[in-house]
């Protein structure tokens, strides 16, 4: 059965729309009025009287639970992620998960802090906070027969190189990775063994080299220490045809002998996503000429945060790199005598018509 959905924006008596800021400001003048750890005879020094009377769709209901209604309100308006995700799918989305540009958004739920989402909004809940937190909140410790007490200190980064291939960074795509690492197995803490696990790799298209992944806390779960990070780096697998340059260019060497360098030729490209590009040179091919295909190469990787991500998460990417091809020149390895004098004669008569050309072209620019 469908339930009615709570508008988190009439909540806090504000409109769609509205800005990080107003939603900050009307929070702190409805936790002001409604903490129930405030003292009565301060109120008037914080609420306007102008607040006092005025009434909204919560005020049928006891403080109590309009309490608990703004700060779940603001826990979910005042994250940008939970935002998006509550403007864009509604709260049945926030409460069931979402499937994300960059991954899996799994379901939202409302931890009941109160005073939680009161400390974010006014920085502390107490002036004795620092002390009360030390002694309520201490670091985290461990206890074994074997290391005694202590202060769990963090392990170091794991880094792995992951190699993509052009295609895979063309369109984008995702990657399993199975990792081994120790963990305890038995409740007593005592016996440790390797077991595989796997991380969900999302590579965006454009993924430039040396992007990386950090999956926080995965590595080994010793009962001393906090696990380390696993990080995977990503790197350019060499490819047959295609070279990478200047991270979204793609480099073609496509190899001519000396007839088709004077008299142009046509050729074809298989390009990474399976078509074929047609390709007509005109030009004489002089050394160091290059032809530029534009938005044939790889696409700009954005970065976005999550935030921006969902919001674009249907729009097709438009930026791309050029594609640039250059040539590399086939000579012949050998030449007989005959075959000398017959290019000896044909560069002759070639040198001939160029002074002709020339001769043409200065007669036509004096008249």
């Amino acid at each position: 059965m469908n339930r009615p959905e709570l508008d988190y924006y009439a909540v806090l008596d504000q409109p769609r729309g509205t800005t990080k800021e107003q939603l900050t400001l009307a929070y702190r003048r409805l936790a002001i009025r409604l903490c129930p750890y405030r003292d009565k005879k301060d109120e008037q020094d914080f609420v306007p009287l102008a607040q006092e009377g005025r009434l909204t769709h919560l005020s049928p209901m006891g403080e109590p639970r309009q309490w608990a209604y703004i700060n779940m309100a603001f826990d979910v308006l005042g994250n940008d992620l939970y935002r998006a995700i509550y403007d864009r799918y509604g709260e049945a989305g926030l409460f069931e998960g979402v499937m994300l540009p960059n991954g899996y958004f799994p379901p939202y739920q409302y931890d009941g802090d109160h005073m939680r989402v009161y400390q974010q909004v006014f920085g502390s809940y107490s002036p004795y906070a620092n002390v009360i937190d030390a002694i309520a909140n201490p670091p985290c410790l461990y206890a074994t027969k074997q290391h005694g007490i202590g202060v769990r200190s963090k392990d170091s980064s794991t880094e792995r190189i992951i190699e993509l291939s052009l295609e895979e960074v063309r369109t984008g795509c995702i990657k399993l990775m199975n990792v081994w690492r120790q963990e305890i197995v038995d409740a007593k803490e005592s016996r440790m063994e390797k077991r595989k696990h796997t991380l969900k790799l999302n590579i965006a298209p454009g993924t430039t080299a040396g992007t990386r992944f950090c999956f926080k806390e995965e590595g080994d779960r010793y009962p001393a220490t906090i696990p380390g990070d696993i990080i995977f780096i990503a790197a350019d697998k060499p490819h047959p045809d295609f070279e990478r340059r200047n991270q979204h260019d793609l480099v073609y060497r496509h190899a001519i002998d000396l007839s088709q360098a004077f008299t142009g030729f046509t050729f074809f490209i298989g390009t990474l996503d399976r078509r074929q590009l047609k390709v007509v040179i005109t030009d004489v091919v002089q050394p160091g000429y290059t032809r530029v295909i534009p938005l044939e190469g790889l696409p700009k990787c954005r970065n976005l945060d999550a935030v921006t991500a969902i919001k674009e998460a249907n729009k097709k990417i438009e930026q791309f790199g050029d594609l640039i091809i250059e040539f590399n020149y086939i000579f012949p390895k050998y030449l007989t005598p005959r075959m000398k004098q017959m290019t000896r004669e044909f560069f002759r008569e070639f040198r001939k018509l160029e002074i002709e050309l020339e001769e043409e072209e200065e007669r036509n620019m004096a008249q």
